[in-house]
């Protein structure tokens, strides 16, 4: 499915910025399910996790790391005064498939650096790799993660990772060819499906480059860049419709009830997260391979449900 270059994995952590971290840490243990970190990145504490509640998943700096698998953290939460996507990474299964990568992306005229030793700390890998895409992503090739100790949810949902990755992630680009000619010819993805809201590019474009239906999407409604939504796939539909309940019982602003969508085929909901973008929690996604045909879908995105989600509702918010 990769180029054999660089066989890139999935979506391996995502990072953003809040004003309020903490905020984030509520939102993500006690609607998505998801767990703190049991020790925050950065210099070893001898193994030995943080025992009060309340710095747990806290950094020193103030960031929240939050797990969903065996993987010591896959989102984190860094302050910042304006939110926003801090960073993506990217998943390679060896040191050398990274030292590939470079020399590939590179080949391209794309700029890209190794990681420092503070940030292959602050990532929890082995090495890692930095460039951006055109619209000014900041994106994180890495090898090596630490895995400790499964999470203990306090809520009945477990993710579907591994191999797949930890979902996807949809990014506003303002301009989609430059885009889609980057994650295709520069990264490797191949485009699994797409659909066309109107003139001059509008539209969302699904990428893959695992069996995962799409890891990133791109969507071109006018100029902005950043994250639209991050979705987490549980691995069963009483999974996603808990999280639902837990999201309205909490007041959560649902933005698109629950549904099943026409391309994916994947049962989820949306609703807001505390710093602007959309968290969809789903299941039943789509597994593809290599004999997968390309395809525009056209007549709406949706079997049924899912209602709000609508190509104005995609729109930036203030």
């Amino acid at each position: 499915m990769q180029d054999a270059r660089f066989p890139l994995g999935g979506l391996g952590y995502v990072g953003v910025g809040a004003p309020d971290p903490i905020a984030w840490r509520e939102f993500g243990t006690k609607v998505c399910g998801l767990t703190p970190a049991l020790i925050p990145p950065g210099p070893r504490r001898q193994g030995i996790p943080i025992a009060n509640p309340d710095a747990a998943g806290v950094a020193d700096d103030g960031s929240v790391f939050l797990k969903m698998d065996r993987r010591q953290w896959r989102l984190a939460i860094h302050p910042a005064n304006t939110p926003g996507l801090a960073y993506l990474g990217f998943e390679l299964p060896t040191a050398t498939d990274l030292a590939r990568a470079v020399d590939a992306i590179g080949r391209h005229r794309v700029e890209i650096r190794r990681g420092t030793e503070d940030e292959r700390q602050a990532r929890s890998v082995a090495d890692l790799a930095v460039l951006h895409d055109p619209a000014g992503h900041r994106l994180e090739l890495f090898t090596g993660p630490i895995v400790d100790q499964p999470p203990e949810p306090d809520f009945d949902i477990e993710f579907l990772t591994g191999p797949l990755g930890m979902g996807h992630v949809v990014l506003y680009v303002p301009e989609i060819e430059p885009a889609l000619a980057f994650y295709r010819d520069v990264l490797g993805f191949r485009r699994t499906d797409y659909m066309q809201f109107g003139p001059g590019g509008m539209g969302i474009h699904f990428l893959r480059c695992t069996r995962r239906h799409h890891s990133l999407a791109l969507l071109q409604l006018g100029p902005p860049s950043g994250l639209q939504h991050l979705m987490l796939e549980s691995t069963t539909i009483d999974g996603v419709g808990l999280a639902l309940d837990r999201a309205l019982a909490a007041g959560v602003r649902i933005t698109s009830g629950l549904g099943r969508h026409r391309n994916d085929k994947t049962v989820s909901f949306y609703m807001q997260g505390p710093s602007g973008f959309d968290v969809e929690i789903g299941w039943d996604g789509v597994l593809v391979g290599d004999d997968w045909v390309e395809h525009e879908f056209a007549g709406g995105g949706d079997d049924w449900g899912h209602h709000g989600l609508t190509a104005e509702a995609l729109a930036p918010r203030d």
